[in-house]
């Protein structure tokens, strides 16, 4: 099974969705929680099941959130660039992260 890294920024793009849901709906980030754990599970035993966005980047959508988990494959590595949500322009910000994953 392929390691599984993140860019440092995903942490931040998880909370920023979170505080969002949970601003609408108390509970609501909770249930954003959970499904992107979900998510994430299936993102390490599945990884090049997802389509490739642009650029071999992938995106693995969440089922009931209209956000995606950003990703791309380096040998045996799952690298997370960020989790976004499905109307953002995102292309820029991927591929700054892609060239800043180590730093």
């Amino acid at each position: 099974m392929p390691t599984l890294k993140k860019h440092r920024l995903v942490a931040a793009d998880f909370r920023s969705a979170y505080d969002w849901y949970e601003d609408q709906r108390p509970g609501l980030g909770l249930e954003f929680a959970a499904e992107f754990r979900h998510a994430y599970a299936r993102l390490r035993h599945g990884p090049l099941l997802y389509a490739i966005r642009f650029d071999q980047v992938r995106r693995l959508n969440l089922d009931r959130f209209p956000y995606g988990i950003f990703y791309n494959m380096q040998a045996q590595e799952i690298q997370v660039l960020g989790i976004f949500h499905a109307s953002r322009d995102n292309d820029e910000i991927l591929q700054e992260r892609r060239e800043t994953f180590r730093l």
